[in-house]
Parts: structure tokens; sequence; C-alpha cells
């Protein structure tokens, strides 16, 4: 076997590896987080009985949430890049399965504000931590297809987490809810531990050339990355314009995500008069969906190495999509078809944007920035849940809430169709020499 054969045989052992091992491991941990996250949408009715909540303050109880989850986001990203990003989940999972668990035993309304705040708060750093880990083991071009493959929890645990708290609820109680979906998450720290290594260097599992391989192909990200010459820091972090566009754009996608799928259950069950059992089977058509749209759309943009466009236009169909769910409230099976549609249409978009600010923000900074840019956007699961709940109370129905968060999904994407940066057109055309692509 000549030099050449055995470079690519390393790269075949190397890749096959990592994409079975580590994000499989990720998935996993991300299914879990946003089960106990999510099920908040089923638990309304019983929680509004229980303490006697208006829609608004079941918006709040919904989005307070991120309160939380704002505050350790950018500390998160520094120290997973500083020290461990594996410690920091580790720490990080066996705090919220804790929360999750206590959610079952609060007595009050200003508990369960509490511990939805301590949620947050517990699970803060867990997506720049993992997007960090993600960029120790997958070079740039593999970079769309790994927080592809990784965002299959998310899409997971929307066939999980309808039907399953759906189940829960009709059958035992909203309380137990959480008890049940918080216990295997401390089980799942175990797992954590044993099968997650920092890096391809501390991998038990990747042979020596395997590793050369790995450390080559970052050595050329690092180099493309670089090449202007900046340095990073909090203080440039905080005065870059890609950051602070990037954020926006990710605060006004969190208002449309999560004032949908937090108040998801209550427009289903209102319009079909449905159990939650059966709205929860129903929410999985849209996670179908999503899993075509992620595949196809990673796929292509990972090919092509265009990624503004791709993501730009799938916040802009969303918004379409849901428009026409508000337009045609008098046909109530049409409206949850479209509301469905957008869903399994935004399934797309989070593989496609996360590769955005590695590109167009320096190697040495992508730490504090990716930390910035989900915790402050983030803040948009805060607003959605709370303005949806609000106009709910407001005008009797859930109209004006979809009404709401279709002009804030179209306003994303025509902000994020403004980003320029050459750094994108650069990336662009690598990645299209490397994958045997005429670059444009």
């Amino acid at each position: 076997m000549d030099a050449a054969q055995g470079q690519a045989a390393a790269q075949s052992w190397a890749d096959r590896k990592r994409f079975t091992r580590i994000i499989p491991m990720l998935a996993v941990m991300y299914l879990l987080a946003l089960i106990c996250r999510n099920n908040i949408g089923y638990a309304f009715d019983g929680m509004s009985q229980s303490f006697n909540l208006s829609a608004t303050i079941s918006g709040l109880v919904g989005g307070i949430f991120f309160i939380g989850y704002l505050l350790l986001q950018i500390p998160g990203g520094h120290l997973a890049q500083k020290v461990s990003a594996k410690k920091i989940i580790t720490i990080s999972m066996v705090a919220w399965g804790l929360v999750c668990i206590s959610m079952g035993f609060i007595q009050s309304g200003g508990q369960l504000l509490t511990m939805r705040f301590l949620l947050g708060l517990s699970q803060s750093m867990l997506y720049p931590t993992a997007l960090i880990l993600i960029g120790k083991w997958f070079p740039q071009r593999e970079r769309a297809r790994a927080i592809g493959y990784w965002s299959i929890g998310a899409t997971v645990s929307n066939f999980i987490v309808g039907p399953l708290s759906g189940f829960l609820v009709d059958t035992f109680s909203w309380k137990m809810l959480f008890v049940f979906q918080g216990i295997p998450v401390l089980i799942g720290v175990f797992f954590w531990i044993v099968l997650i290594a920092e890096t391809p260097a501390q991998a038990k599992f990747l042979s020596e050339k395997e590793k050369a391989y790995l450390e080559a192909e970052f050595a050329s990200d690092a180099a493309s990355a670089d090449q202007s010459g900046s340095k990073g820091g909090m203080g440039l972090v905080l005065k870059n314009k890609f950051v602070w566009l990037l954020t926006a754009v990710f605060l006004l996608n969190n208002m449309f995500n999560y004032g949908l799928s937090i108040w998801w259950p209550t427009i289903a069950s209102s319009v079909t008069g449905s159990s939650y059992t059966l709205v929860g089977i129903l929410s999985t058509i849209a996670p179908l969906l999503g899993l075509l749209v992620m595949f196809i759309v990673s796929g292509h943009s990972d090919r092509t190495g265009e990624r503004k466009w791709h993501a730009a236009s799938i916040l802009i169909i969303c918004g379409i999509a849901l428009a026409v769910s508000a337009l045609t409230g008098g046909a109530p099976f049409v409206s949850i078809a479209f509301i469905l549609i957008a869903q399994g249409i935004w399934g797309g978009f989070s593989p496609v944007f996360w590769t955005i600010p590695s590109i167009v923000i320096s190697s040495a900074a992508i730490g504090a920035a990716t930390g910035l840019i989900n915790g402050v956007g983030n803040l948009g699961g805060f607003v959605g849940p709370y303005l949806f709940g609000y106009l709910i109370d407001l005008t009797g129905s859930t109209q004006m809430g979809l009404f709401f968060i279709v002009g804030v999904q179209l306003m994303a994407g025509l902000l994020l169709a403004t980003l320029r940066s050459p750094k994108l057109k650069t990336a662009q055309q690598e990645i299209q020499l490397k994958n045997g692509l005429k670059s444009k």
C-alpha cells in the first residue's frame, strides 16, 4: 500500500469511527435535553388547573427557561474551548436530570417558575459546548454533516416528546411527566463518561495514522480561518458585526421555533378536540419531513460549500407555510397540516446555520462568539412563548399568535440574506475544490 492509499484508508476509518461513536452519543444527549425542555406544553392544562394560571403566565413558565439558559452560554463556550467540553456536558447532564425530576414535586406556581429557570441554567452550557466538541472532532469540510447528524437528536426528540408526554399526562399526571423523563438523563451520564473522549488525540479507538490525518485536516482549517491574521478575544467578539447579525437571526428564529412548539399541544387540541396522546402522535409528522429536509439541505450545502442561502431560504419558506396556516383557520385540518409543514422544513436550518460562525469569525474567538449567539439568541425562546400566551389572553384565540411568529421568521430569513463576507465565498471555493467541484 502506497502513501496515498494509506492516507485514504486512515481517512475512511477515522470518518467511520467518529460518525458512529461521537455523533450518536451527542445526539442522544441532545435528545434527552430537548425532551426535558419541550415537554412543558403538554403540562399547560394541568398546571393551569392546579395553580390557576392564565395563558400569559403559562407562556412565562414556558419561556423563563431561556432566561436561565442565557446566563452561562458565553463562559460555557469559553471553558469548553480552554478546559474540557466533556466534563462540562457531564456536569450539565447531572444537574438538569435532577431538576427535571424535582419538577414532579412542586407545590405552587412560584416553585414552577423557579424550577423552569433552574432547568434553563443547568442546560445553558450545553449547546455551545457540544458545538466546540464537534469542532474538535470534525474538520470544516464535514462539519455541516456532523452537526446535521447530531441534530438528529433534536428531530428524534420530536418523535418521542409528543407521544410520550401525551401518554404520561393522560395516563398518570402532568407531574409524573417530569419524573419519568428526568430519570433517563442520569442513566445516560454513565455512558457519556465511558464512551466519549475530549479530542481525537485522546481517543483510544483511533489509530496513530487516523490521528495524524485528522491533525493535518485541522491544521489546514486553522490556516484558512486565520489568513487575515485576526486574533480573538471577548472585546473583539462584542465589536464583530457578524456576531450580532447572527445573534439577531437566531433570536428571531427562536421566537418562531419555541413560540410554535411550546404552544403546539394547545393549538392542536383546541382545533381537533383530541386527547394529548393523539396530539402527540400527530406531532410526529413534522419530524419525518424534518429528517428528509435536513439530510438533503446539509448534504447539498456540504457538497457545494454554500451556507447562507441554504439557511435563509429555509427560514423564509417556514414563514410562508405558517402564514398559510394562519390564513386557513376556517379549515382546521388544512391549518394544522401547514403548521406541521413549517415545523418539518425548519429541520434543515440549524446544521447549515451553525457552520457560518466558524467561517466568518476567527478560530480564536469562536468559542465566546458561539456562546453569545446561542445565549442571547435563545432569549427568543422566552419572548416567543410569552407573547404568544399574551396574545391568546388578549384575543381569545391562537391566530394572532401565529401571525406574530410568521412576521419574526420572515424577518430572520431576510436579515440572514443580508450577510456579506468574503470568507463565505473563500470557504465555499475551498470546499468545492476538496470535493472535486468547479468553483463559481
